[in-house]
């Protein structure tokens, strides 16, 4: 699975020539397990002074980005295995049970790319976006996690924008996600765009006050599942690219993101 990391972990043992298949096996599943052992001993070393804090700190995320990124792949193949699996029942039990799969590895995917996106640094490039096509697209691409929520989605406005369109894109999904999953069944999310602002409005619960002052710190969140990265990931994005995410209001009555970018020339 190749989760080592230079001056981090051992090199794995070779196996003894006289040794059979089972024994080698073993041994390399042990020292495929162990980078996963290791993380303890990074974590209590971030908290050591200064140099040896940056240092294990660093490591900490090369090792996280190491295990997101092979993940990935499986997920990927259980997702499509699941589909095919899914065309294939007649029974509305086996269906949903497949549903529920197809949900959990959407949701780790996600969390996948939130890990990847918040460990993975790189230059932005400054080209125009349009901020009309970002919304429409981003909408369609959440129109489903919406319709299972029981959330009506939809998207209004145009404008235009400089901005990295990866970036962009990233940090418009994140905080529509998070809005969806903020809203109760039979809630409602606009994507509105202005010039060059997008504003996510929902009518969900709000944030939690004792979360309001920390909410784009690391492993934040006011819900029970995920790791707190969303509002996370959608702030580092945008500040790359120049722009910002505030949280303009929020209360029970819902809450209103809005993603800035710079203008136009």
């Amino acid at each position: 699975m190749g989760l080592g990391i230079k001056g981090l972990v051992p090199p794995p043992p070779k196996a003894e020539a006289s040794a059979g298949l089972a024994r080698p096996s073993h041994r390399r599943l042990q020292w495929q397990a162990n980078p996963m052992d290791q993380l303890p001993m990074i974590v209590e070393s971030a908290l050591s002074p200064d140099a040896e804090r940056l240092r294990s700190l660093a490591e900490l995320g090369r090792m996280a980005a190491t295990v997101a990124h092979e993940i990935r792949n499986p997920l990927a193949g259980i997702s499509a295995n699941a589909e095919l699996l899914r065309e294939s029942l007649t029974d509305p039990a086996g269906v949903e049970t497949v549903d529920i799969i197809l949900t959990e590895v959407d949701r780790l995917g996600h969390l996948v790319s939130d890990l990847l996106c918040y460990c993975r640094e790189r230059t932005a490039e400054r080209r125009a976006l349009d901020l009309g096509w970002l919304a429409r697209t981003t909408v369609e691409l959440s129109t489903s996690e919406a319709e299972k929520a029981g959330v009506d989605l939809a998207w209004e406005g145009d404008g235009r924008a400089v901005g990295d369109q990866e970036l962009s894109r990233q940090a418009l999904l994140n905080v529509v996600r998070n809005a969806i999953q903020a809203c109760q069944i039979g809630g409602r999310v606009r994507v509105a765009v202005a010039e060059t602002t997008i504003r996510v409005v929902d009518n969900g619960r709000g944030v939690p006050p004792t979360v309001q002052s920390r909410l784009f710190e690391p492993f934040v969140t006011g819900r029970t599942r995920g790791l707190g990265l969303g509002s996370t990931v959608a702030k580092r994005c945008q500040l790359r690219q120049g722009g910002d995410l505030l949280l303009e209001r929020t209360g029970p009555d819902g809450s209103v993101f809005a993603l800035a970018w710079p203008p136009t020339a």
